[in-house]
């Protein structure tokens, strides 16, 4: 019997083509899991979307994300929901039970960053924008399984949150206060719930090779009048593993941490980065 079969999992942020959400979802249905996968059905440009003709997430890729689920051998649905919206969110968790009679799994990939400047040069709307996505969305996915999960004793929610969480990085605080609040936000949900027996756990990815991390670095490469490979290369040269993670990488521990083999882990903050998180050295 696989680890995770005849458990129902909710993956949000699971749209875009070469995501977290995608792999994720994967990894889960490898083991059994039924899939309700979900995303937004528009999302709102950010400058750096704009600049580099490129819109990651939304559902462009969530039909495709169910064929991998189904191709598996897994039971899965779609549903389009903005984590942002109560009544989206409400109904997203309202058709899994509908279709699977339970809910076991949340994972909040959901996320991103709606613009990039100084601290005094952020635009209030964009700053919000990325707070009511990255945390706001988590809290709204959270709100609404806990009921399910109380009711029968037990409940796995894992939280994609970032090595932003605890690096300074330029130009990005919303991403990282965001980030930040998000790991804070699943300690709390660990402590007050684990007498229910939900477990929270969130992971902390570095520079993953995805859709998002591309559109990144062709950015970057607009301005800097460097080529987008040159970027990942020195990505990969500041990470002691000298290399870009894989989706796979963050997935593999996401079905983890979803499992009874974790069933003693809450509260925790993993990153996944390859140990670009570790003090700086330079390099010979």
């Amino acid at each position: 019997m696989k680890e995770l079969e005849g458990r129902v999992a909710i993956v949000t942020g699971a749209g875009s083509p070469r995501g977290m959400g995608r792999a994720i979802v994967e990894a889960l249905a490898r083991e059994g899991a039924a899939i309700v996968a979900s995303d937004v059905a528009a999302v709102e440009p950010d400058p750096i979307m704009e600049m580099t003709g490129y819109a990651y997430g939304a559902d462009q890729g969530l039909d495709q994300t169910l064929d991998a689920a189904q191709g598996l051998g897994v039971p899965a649905i779609a549903v389009r929901a903005d984590v942002t919206s109560p009544e989206d969110v409400e109904r997203l968790v309202a058709e899994a039970v509908k279709a699977f009679g339970r809910l076991d799994i949340l994972v909040n990939v959901a996320g991103g960053s709606w613009g990039s400047n100084r601290v005094g040069d952020y635009e209030p709307d964009q700053w919000l924008k990325t707070i009511r996505v990255n945390l706001f969305g988590a809290f709204l996915t959270t709100k609404f399984c806990l009921p399910h999960f109380e009711a029968q004793g037990k409940g796995a929610i894992v939280n994609i949150a970032s090595v932003a969480a605890i690096r300074a990085h330029d130009m990005v605080s919303a991403y990282g206060a965001s980030k930040a609040g998000l790991v804070q936000f699943t300690r709390d949900v660990a402590f007050e719930y684990g007498p229910s027996g939900v477990r929270a756990n969130a992971v902390l990815p570095g520079d993953i090779n995805t859709d998002m991390l591309a559109m990144e670095f062709r950015g970057m490469a607009m301005l800097s009048g460097a080529s987008e490979e040159d970027l990942a290369e020195q990505s990969a040269a500041l990470t002691p593993l000298r290399r870009l993670g894989q989706p796979g990488d963050v997935a593999e521990l996401v079905a983890f941490l979803a499992s009874d083999r974790a069933s003693f882990l809450t509260g925790l903050a993993i990153p996944v980065t390859g140990g670009k998180e570790l003090p700086f050295r330079q390099q010979h």
